[in-house]
């Protein structure tokens, strides 16, 4: 008796130890106030901090991107958080749904407008309205985030032979819909949406809509994004995405009307939002042209031969422009602090010259580097973009809105970059402090802990330290995305790599599923300073490896053919070698070595490594040192072993092991690792009481 009551009390004992180390493993994510946490309670005085709609009251709208707890039983978000709801009604006079109004929640095939409102994008319309808070509508046209049984026959999407909800699926072409199907649904969806809106009483909330979300694609022909609308209806999606959103506004402000106190022939302004087209990465000068053609230049409905309207502009010239359909350009500005603001400057005069209506509708600032450094470096840089937004103003560019996309760095959906304002406790960063010096009018008084001129030599070959055997994550070792409206994934990759002796060795892995997503590493502590850089790479894909210097493209690009040789190449390579020679092994890193000097002008200056297109590769061995002025090369280059300059080259790439992703510390490690070790003692504590059991039952 006394050995099977020591095994049950053993047993018991060992769930609850299970359960424990199971709970604090998923401590950073279940616990308030710990750091990291998605639910961090405010610990902080927020209250007592000056508020950013009061210092930028006088220039334009500060908003907030939001989300509700209650749209995926998000513990993180803003609404229903008492203590974050407060904080958002001191800081912010503006307001956008993160989520909940995208076309993926509210969609409705079996519905007679093909809509049914999200019940958490309700809850948030209703709480701006009792709070007093304008909406961005966001958004009603989008190729991701929305069902794709809305391009298919009957509503059944099929990709592959098989029904798909999967906006990012291939679908069958013989599933598509016609031309004028999908241009009926696209109707429909939009006077429905915007019906809604002033049928509920939230006309005078909404303020203003992104009618069409990223549609344009500068790697693209003409600049399109190959999307469904696109391949369906061809570019001019575009121009009945905005003909239909004006002319549901007009027809139901009218409507309506009475409703809101307000005559149908009078001034209708207060209940009509205004509608822009809405895109990242809009401050690269190719992407930039390419929005101003096709919103202001490109005559979709010349003659008005196509389509006609009561409210076209009869005096317009077929564009979006010119017809009367588009009020304004939201820019997106998913930056980091090491992009260049003389491009962005340019971008924003740009847009000013073709439609004098600005947004900034999803502002954050990724972190180039960690630490107080970073914090600095992100504070300076929040520091010009706001000074710069207000010299613009100045100058005659109509900024209306500026929208940070989230409130907290532990929810921000690009939170290893730490990019926003506030830390979980809702403290100000000094990025905030930043921003308020900017809107005062002040000079930027922070203490520069990092940084510029600060420089010492480094080592990176991605190996765990002698003396501390966890592997850092890319995050830690100064290793980020680059780009801003998708990221790279980067990770360590495990047996594959350059360094000599590494067992089992390690390098730094960027797999790309979208163009304009790839990495960076910061450099700006050596602005002003000569210095040598040196790294191996080699890619498994057929592609040209691309590595430049942002904020210092004087320094010029380096081009590399890696992956698969050409056929004829392998032919060689694989036939019997003379006699006497050693046979030929196909490269599979290559060398980039440089020297190089950034000058004392440059804001930042980051290294960044992209493939052509999306693809994978891998750096290894990278090292900046301090180098003399007389070794300063004209540029980057690939450097072959004697020293000469390679131009090109092609190698072969080969197979590798298993990935540590970045995310994955030695804390995280070790938890797991004990919960395995827990759960297979209470394993084996449950089955020698359930044998016991069972013996004993045999035994009656």
């Amino acid at each position: 008796m006394k050995a099977q009551a020591i095994k049950k009390l053993f047993t018991k004992a060992m769930g609850i130890a299970l359960s424990v180390i199971t709970l604090v493993a998923a401590v950073p994510e279940v616990l308030p106030g710990v750091p990291g946490s998605r639910t961090e309670a405010a610990t902080y005085d927020y209250m007592s901090i000056e508020s950013l709609k009061d210092i930028f009251g006088d220039r334009f709208k500060m908003g907030i991107a939001v989300q509700a707890i209650s749209h995926w039983n998000d513990s993180g978000a803003e609404i229903g958080n008492p203590d974050k709801e407060k904080f958002i009604c001191n800081q912010f006079n503006s307001m956008t749904f993160g989520n909940e109004f995208k076309p993926a929640y509210n969609f409705d095939a079996e519905a007679e407008g093909l809509f049914t409102v999200d019940a958490a994008a309700e809850e948030l319309l209703d709480w701006a309205k009792a709070n007093g808070i304008p909406v961005r509508g966001h958004c009603l046209v989008w190729h991701s985030q929305v069902n794709p049984s809305i391009f298919a026959k009957d509503f059944k999407a099929m990709s592959g032979g098989k029904v798909t909800t999967d906006y990012n699926a291939t679908l069958d072409e013989d599933c598509l819909v016609s031309r004028d199907v999908l241009l009926q649904r696209l109707k429909t969806y939009i006077y429905s949406v915007i019906e809604y809106t002033y049928a509920n009483g939230y006309a005078e909330t909404i303020y203003a809509w992104d009618v069409v979300n990223e549609a344009i694609d500068e790697g693209k022909p003409e600049g399109y994004r190959q999307s469904y609308w696109y391949q369906i209806i061809g570019g001019e999606f575009l121009y009945y995405s905005f003909l239909y959103a004006r002319e549901a506004e007009v027809k139901y402000a009218k409507e309506y009307a009475a409703d809101y106190g307000l005559d149908p022939e009078g001034d209708l302004s207060s209940i009509m939002p205004e509608l822009f087209y809405n895109d990242y990465n809009e401050w690269f000068s190719r992407k930039t042209d390419f929005i101003i053609e096709h919103m202001t230049q490109t005559p979709y409905n010349e003659g008005h031969a196509m389509v006609k309207s009561d409210v076209i502009n009869p005096d317009g010239d077929g564009t979006i422009y010119g017809d009367g359909l588009i009020d304004g350009f939201g820019l997106q500005a998913h930056m980091t602090d090491a992009d260049s603001l003389y491009q962005y400057k340019d971008a924003i005069e740009k847009y000013a010259a073709a439609i004098n209506n600005l947004h900034v509708t999803e502002l954050d600032v990724g972190k180039s580097i960690p630490g107080e450094a970073g914090d600095f470096k992100q504070a300076k840089y929040y520091y010009d973009y706001f000074k710069l937004l207000c010299d613009e103003q100045d100058a005659g560019v109509n900024i209306t809105s500026v929208t940070i996309w989230g409130l907290t760095d532990p929810t921000s959906w690009r939170k290893d970059t730490e990019p926003l304002l506030f830390n979980g406790n809702l403290s100000p960063k000094p990025a905030f402090e930043a921003v308020a010096m900017a809107g005062k009018g002040e000079e930027f008084t922070l203490e520069d802990t990092a940084g510029k001129g600060k420089a010492e030599d480094i080592v990176i070959n991605f190996e765990p330290d002698e003396y501390d055997s966890s592997v850092r994550t890319p995050e830690e070792l100064g290793f980020i995305s680059r780009g801003s409206g998708h990221q790279a994934t980067i990770m360590l990759k495990i047996k594959v790599n350059h360094t000599e002796g590494a067992n089992p060795g390690f390098s730094l892995h960027v797999r790309r599923e979208e163009a304009d997503a790839t990495v960076r590493y910061d450099l700006s502590r050596f602005i002003g300073h000569t210095i040598k850089l040196s790294y191996y790479v080699k890619s498994e894909e057929d592609s040209v490896f691309r590595t430049g210097i942002d904020g210092y493209e004087d320094a010029g690009v380096i081009e590399i053919v890696t992956g698969t040789p050409a056929e004829e190449d392998a032919e060689a390579e694989a036939a019997e070698p003379a006699e006497g020679e050693a046979a030929a092994e196909a490269p599979e890193w290559y060398l980039v070595d440089t020297v190089i000097k950034l000058p004392e002008s440059l804001e930042s200056a980051s290294v960044y490594f992209e493939t052509d297109g999306a693809g994978e590769f891998f750096i290894d061995d990278f090292t900046v040192s301090m180098a003399d002025d007389t070794e300063v090369s004209d540029g980057l280059h690939q450097v072959a072993e004697d020293g000469s300059i390679i131009d090109d080259a092609a190698g072969e790439g080969e197979g590798t092991d298993s990935a540590l992703p970045a995310e994955a510390g030695q804390g995280n490690h070790a938890a797991g690792w004990i919960a395995m070790i827990a759960l297979a003692v209470f394993a084996c504590a449950f089955y020698m009481t359930d044998n016991k059991k069972k013996s004993d039952s045999r035994k009656k």
